[in-house]
């Protein structure tokens, strides 16, 4: 059935004087009064495409087919009435205005009618009244079916809201300006323990005071108007500490009515971040324990190289000359030349083995065993290095020394591997609180995601090792725009500082090195 009636014309053209018809379906048994009621919304210019039906049988064929704006109806048809006609009305659905024209009512009938639903009436010896009557009915619609759409909008967007409220895993209340509880939600009960009738239209509360107050200074700035999000919060609830995120929105309103607060536990969150974090200080405990460990079994045993290999090997070469010497067979004597060079050249291994090991220049302090590093560095792969320093002798720590020495040397093993440098760079820059280190390259530059690849191992490592010493490492360099020479690349950028004056004085213990190492030679 289409008991919907068409839309209505805007605001603009409530008195529908526009080019849209008003769709009206007269109920009359007369012919001619359907005419002069035409010509009279004609003359008071309103455009109308009209229907006249005079029987109930009509009436609800016409309501079912078409749609309409506005019903007049005669009050007495020879086999129907007016209020017959209005029951039809109703019964169909029917929600526009709804006139009553008679020749002769009576008071008694208009206000019966009126009370059964009917908008107004008119005087047949008075039509002029029906074009105001119509146009005042069909703005009540207008005005009563925004009514209805807003009161409907508002109920279904309180029920969205409660809906929301009750669906949401995070605790949500909302309180006015003087500090009432106007919504409390079911997860706030079952964080807090208190129920919505215990709170409801009462002064906010928490169950430790200390926490209401604090809770208030913070969302305090969304009841001026000023939102908020994510602020940390912690409180007591039912016996145990929550680690809380509050957000804050204030209400419409200058100045706000309120404002709707969240709490988002995050307690689980807080509690695996601090295991996390705890891992990460184990793992790195026993990272920064290994490597201490193997650099004393490096120093341990580099001084046995050089010490008992060291010694065997003078031997052997003292045992040869000897033999050499005493030879009178020229042939043995040659055999026993070269057996005493193999020897030297043994030595030179051992000699070099060792220092890798456990650099003696360590000994000496980390400038000298950086320069001594660069020197070494520069003759075996013939790449330019300055080195730039503003502390001739700098005192650290011998975790501290030899971790910053094995990152420089990862450092320089990187650029031979990688760079196709030409020239490094090396500033040492020391003051009363830290130590930095910048190592600097001309070459082709540091590949995006060269620190996100698997294998890099190497880098890793280096990071390891500073944080491990409470410092920090930054990597940077700007790939070659093209594959051209390595001047066309700005290069790698290593720079590492660390704490001075920092190290655990256990470890330090721990890490001390007996005695001076000194190459075999």
């Amino acid at each position: 059935m289409m008991a919907t009636p068409p839309t209505l014309p805007g605001p603009d053209d409530a008195d529908g004087r526009d080019a849209t018809p008003l769709c009206v379906l007269f109920v009359e048994d007369s012919p001619s009064d359907f005419s002069l009621m035409r010509a009279v919304l004609a003359n008071a210019g309103l455009t109308i495409s009209a229907r006249r039906v005079e029987t109930e049988q009509d009436m609800r064929e016409a309501l079912s087919t078409a749609q309409w704006h506005a019903i007049v109806s005669d009050h007495s048809l020879p086999t129907f009435s007016g209020k017959r006609a209005l029951a039809v009305a109703k019964d169909i659905g029917f929600s526009g205005p709804f006139l009553i024209v008679s020749g002769a009512i009576g008071e008694e009938a208009a206000v019966d009618a009126m009370r059964s639903g009917a908008d107004d009436y008119v005087m047949k010896n008075n039509l002029r009244r029906l074009p105001p009557a119509l146009e005042r009915s069909l703005r009540e619609v207008r005005s009563r079916d925004q009514r209805m759409r807003a009161e409907t909008a508002l109920e279904s967007a309180h029920d969205q809201l409660n809906a929301i409220f009750s669906a949401t895993p995070v605790a949500l209340f909302a309180v006015a300006r003087n500090l009432q509880v106007t919504m409390w939600s079911p997860a706030i009960e079952e964080l807090t323990g208190m129920s919505h009738t215990e709170v409801l239209t009462k002064q906010f509360t928490l169950p430790d005071p200390g926490d209401t107050e604090r809770l208030l200074t913070l969302i305090m700035p969304a009841l001026g108007g000023f939102p908020l999000t994510g602020l940390p919060f912690g409180m007591q609830a039912r016996g145990e500490r929550r680690e809380l995120l509050v957000s804050a929105s204030p209400l419409s309103g200058r100045p706000p009515a309120g404002c709707v607060v969240s709490l988002s536990d995050v307690t689980h969150l807080a509690r695996a971040q601090a295991e996390l974090s705890r891992s990460e200080q184990q793992l790195r405990e026993l990272s920064r324990h290994t490597e201490l460990v193997r650099e004393n079994e490096r120093a341990e045993l580099a001084r046995e190289i050089h010490d008992d290999l060291g010694a065997l090997v003078t031997r052997i070469r003292a045992d040869l000359a000897l033999a050499r010497r005493r030879s009178s067979e020229p042939a043995t004597a040659q055999l026993l030349e070269e057996a005493e060079q193999m020897v030297a050249s043994l030595g030179v291994a051992i000699s070099r083995i060792a220092r890798a090991m456990r650099p003696p220049v360590l000994d000496f302090g980390i400038v000298a065993a950086i320069e001594w590093q660069a020197r070494d560095f520069s003759q075996h792969s013939g790449i330019e290095v300055k080195v730039n320093t503003n502390q001739e002798d700098l005192s650290l720590g011998l975790e501290q020394s030899t971790a910053v020495f094995r990152i420089f040397q990862e450092a320089l093993t990187n650029i031979f591997k990688h760079a196709q440098a030409t020239r490094v760079n090396i500033e040492l820059f020391a003051d009363d609180t830290s130590m930095t280190l910048e190592v600097r390259d001309n070459g082709v530059g540091l590949a995006p995601d060269a620190l996100r690849k698997q294998t890099s191992f190497g880098l890793r490592g280096m990071m390891e090792r500073i944080h491990s010493l409470g410092g920090w490492m930054d990597i940077s360099g700007t790939p070659m725009a093209d594959s051209g020479s390595a001047a066309s690349s700005k290069g790698t950028t290593l720079m590492i500082s660390i704490p001075l004056h920092s190290q655990d004085p256990s470890m330090a213990a721990h890490s001390k090195d007996p005695k001076p190492n000194a190459g075999a030679e």
